[in-house]
């Protein structure tokens, strides 16, 4: 590894401003912050007071459409808090740049913008480089190219032209390029499959080091508050993704945070559509979720498997006898239920 990674390593103050209270506020990595290290204060990252201690945050650009902006989240923040925590706690300083600010307390500048395709993100991209100097460039794009209906391969080679378009601002910098998150419906969820299985050999073919291929494609199903955008703990799951493939380029490790993948139980938040005189209504639903084992029926034969279940309150009828005439009644009880229609948003 080159050394342009190595002058990070080993900074162990923060300038990433209300870091700490976001992990207070249990908004890190979606699993809560029980035993979690408290991050040690220091000067805002870029400060004359950071430059004269010697601390050089590395700037790293958060690039894509809604999902990058945190669409889903409740915090609004994506997966970037969660990542900088994590990187963090390992004992590399960051410093999020980009033209979009969020303004809700937190250092975590980006260049997401909603609804935008890599084509319309590669028309700005230029400017955005000049003006942030990135040393690395996290990618999440393609989500809003697969549902407009292009192609996989279209979508794949726009992909590999904003890379190369990056590469050519920043000669140095790491690119980190996600197979993206996988959308619930179902077209798109077979398009996303087929744009995600060429990635890897596109990046490949460009014999670039600096350049790595992270799987945020398991990031799907109850991950996603709605359709298309993770929730707070599916941000978590990006966040985990992205920390796992710059730890071996940046040299750091250690005990960052608990592994979402692992986790047995979960909050999650869950958008629905319902009807009220019938007109259509939403909401969002959070819930406890528990990794429990299920029984389902497949070609008549009992199967045992590990689902995600919640307990809700459902009606359940049943007979009593009421001056010698059986009557039928319900009442509420909590049982054990799956998912249901995760289309139904």
């Amino acid at each position: 590894m080159g050394s342009a990674a190595q002058r990070w390593v080993g900074v162990r103050r923060v300038g990433f401003r209300a870091l700490t209270s976001a992990v207070a506020a249990g908004l890190v990595a979606g699993l809560g912050t029980a035993g979690a290290a408290k991050a040690e204060p220091g000067p805002p990252a870029g400060s004359t007071e950071a430059k004269a201690a010697g601390f050089t945050a590395m700037r790293v650009m958060p690039l894509g459409d809604s999902i990058t902006v945190g669409t889903g989240g409740a915090t609004r923040t994506s997966y970037r808090i969660g990542l900088a925590y994590r990187l963090l706690k390992a004992g590399l300083q960051i410093d999020y740049v980009g033209s979009q600010d969020p303004a809700n307390g937190t250092d975590s500048q980006h260049e997401g913008h909603g609804g935008w395709t890599i084509e319309e993100l590669s028309a700005k991209l230029d400017g955005w480089l000049a003006e942030s100097r990135p040393d690395v460039v996290l990618v999440h794009a393609g989500t809003n190219d697969i549902t407009q209906g292009k192609s996989p391969g279209a979508t794949a080679r726009r992909l590999s032209a904003m890379i190369d378009q990056i590469r050519a601002a920043r000669p140095e910098a790491h690119i980190f390029v996600a197979q993206i998150v996988t959308s619930r419906v179902p077209r798109e969820r077979a398009a996303d499959g087929r744009f995600n299985e060429l990635i890897p050999a596109m990046v490949a073919e460009k014999d670039d080091p600096l350049i790595k291929v992270v799987d945020q494609s398991t990031v799907a199903g109850i991950d996603l508050h709605d359709l298309r955008h993770p929730n707070d703990f599916g941000y978590s799951k990006m966040a985990y993704n992205w920390y796992r493939s710059m730890a071996p380029v940046f040299q750091i490790s250690g005990d960052t945070g608990p592994n979402p993948y692992r986790a047995r139980s979960t909050f999650r938040c869950l958008r629905q559509k319902f009807f009220v005189k019938g007109k259509k209504r939403h909401r969002t639903e959070c819930r406890t979720w528990k990794l429990r084992t299920a029984i389902v029926k497949k070609n008549g034969v009992n199967r045992r498997i590990a689902a995600w279940q919640t307990l809700r309150k459902v009606k359940r009828s049943y007979r009593v006898r009421v001056h010698g005439k059986v009557q039928r009644r319900t009442r509420l009880v909590k049982k054990w239920t799956g998912t249901g229609n995760l289309l139904n948003v």
